[in-house]
C-alpha cells in the first residue's frame, strides 16, 4: 500500500473511457489474442461483459504483438429496395466486414491458426513440445486447408481528443473467418516481408440492453465487433 495520500488530474479508466468515446482518435494498432470460438457464449443470450469474461478464462491459441496494420472495413448494402417517381433508395440491407492485418514477424502459432499452415513437431508426444524449443525438429507445412472461424480479442488504446490521454480499450471480433493464405515474399533489396492475416468478419448475435430492466434481458442484435473498456464493467446491485 502507498505510504502517503496523493492526487492528480488522472481519472479512472472506466470514467475516462466513457468521456473518451464522445471525442476520440485512433493512433495505433492492437495486440491480439486468438481463440477458438466459444459457441456457448455466442448464442444470442449473453451480453458483451460475460462474453469477454468467458474468453479471459480460456487459453488463447496464438498471441501477436508485432502487427503493422489492423484495419477493419465495412461495406454494403448487399440489397437496396428502390421505388417512387425518382426510384429513390427506400430500404438498405446487408453489410460485409473485413479485417486486414499485417504482421511484421512470423509467428508459427498465429500462422497455424489463421493461415492454413500446419506445424509438425518431431517429438515423442505433444506434451514434450515446449521442452524441445532449443532444437531443430519442427517443420512448417503450407497446406491447401482453410482455417475455421476464430475469435480475436485485441488490446489497444484510443486517444481522448479533449485531454490527449491514452485510454486502454478492448476490441472483440466475435467471428473472424481467415482467408488462410500464406504468401512468402523474398526480396534482397526491398523492404522486409510482412505476413498477411486477413479475413472476413461474420455477424454474431449478442444481447444489448434495452430501455427495460437493466439487469436482465436485452435486445438480440447482430454485431461484427465491439469496443469496450479494459476495466471490468461493474455489476448492478
Amino acid at each position: 500500500m502507498p505510504e502517503n495520500k496523493s492526487y492528480s488530474k488522472l481519472k479512472s479508466a472506466s470514467a475516462a473511457f466513457n468521456a473518451m468515446l464522445r471525442h476520440f482518435a485512433v493512433v495505433t494498432v492492437m495486440n491480439v489474442k486468438v481463440y477458438d470460438q466459444l459457441k456457448e457464449v455466442l448464442d444470442g443470450t449473453h451480453k458483451v461483459d460475460s462474453i469477454l469474461k468467458a474468453y479471459q478464462e480460456a487459453t488463447p491459441i496464438a498471441e501477436i504483438d508485432t502487427l503493422k496494420i489492423a484495419n477493419i472495413t465495412i461495406e454494403g448494402p448487399d440489397k437496396t429496395v428502390t421505388g417512387g417517381q425518382y426510384n429513390n433508395p427506400l430500404v438498405k440491407f446487408g453489410k460485409t466486414a473485413r479485417l486486414e492485418m499485417q504482421d511484421a514477424l512470423g509467428h508459427c502459432e498465429a500462422l497455424e491458426a489463421l493461415s492454413g499452415v500446419t506445424l509438425e513437431h518431431f517429438h515423442t508426444s505433444a506434451q514434450e513440445t515446449t521442452a524441445h524449443e532449443g532444437e531443430s525438429n519442427d517443420v512448417l507445412h503450407v497446406t491447401e486447408e482453410f482455417a475455421g472461424p476464430k475469435t480475436i480479442i485485441g488490446q489497444t488504446f484510443l486517444i481522448d481528443a479533449n485531454t490527449g490521454s491514452q485510454v486502454p480499450a478492448y476490441i472483440i471480433i466475435y467471428e473472424f473467418l481467415p482467408d488462410s493464405f500464406f504468401n512468402l515474399t523474398q526480396d534482397g533489396e526491398g523492404d522486409a516481408t510482412v505476413f498477411d492475416l486477413n479475413g472476413d468478419l461474420n455477424t454474431v448475435n449478442i444481447l444489448v440492453g434495452d430501455e427495460g430492466d437493466a439487469d436482465e434481458g436485452g435486445i438480440v442484435t447482430g454485431v461484427f465487433y465491439s469496443v469496450l473498456s479494459t476495466t471490468e464493467i461493474p455489476t448492478v446491485a
